[in-house]
């Protein structure tokens, strides 16, 4: 994925957690879920790939949404016009202390498979609803 495209997708995700209504909640098997705690969790879970990927080097560059690739990007190139491409995903990191206590409010009133599978999200994987 290309990272201004994570960079849009980051900013609707805090926009989205900023919007906190009481009736804004969906029922689950396991519980109740908050829209704003998902986009919250979500947001963070991208920021963090997004860091990672701008410490990657691209492998090659595609010029805009053709099928033009190449190994390194021309000397010429106009700004925005080349996409870079990257190989490997972003590896993902512990969570921080902060993190984990704000897992454990936000779901204080789930038992440990909620606490678990909230973690499991945070990282991105599994983790059913």
């Amino acid at each position: 994925m290309n990272i201004e495209v994570m960079k849009q997708a980051l900013e609707a995700l805090e926009m989205l957690a900023k919007w906190e209504h009481p009736a804004s909640n969906i029922t689950t098997k396991s519980g109740r879920i908050y829209p704003h705690h998902v986009a919250k969790n979500a947001a963070a879970t991208l920021r963090l790939a997004i860091e990672q990927a701008e410490k990657q080097e691209p492998v090659a560059w595609q010029w805009l949404d053709t099928g033009t690739f190449r190994k390194k990007l021309p000397k010429d190139a106009e700004p925005g016009a080349w996409r870079a491409l990257y190989t490997a995903p972003p590896q993902r990191q512990p969570l921080t202390e902060e993190e984990i206590v704000e897992i454990a409010w936000d779901w204080k009133s789930g038992g440990p498979i909620d606490f678990a599978r909230a973690i499991e999200r945070k990282h991105g994987i599994g983790g059913g609803e």
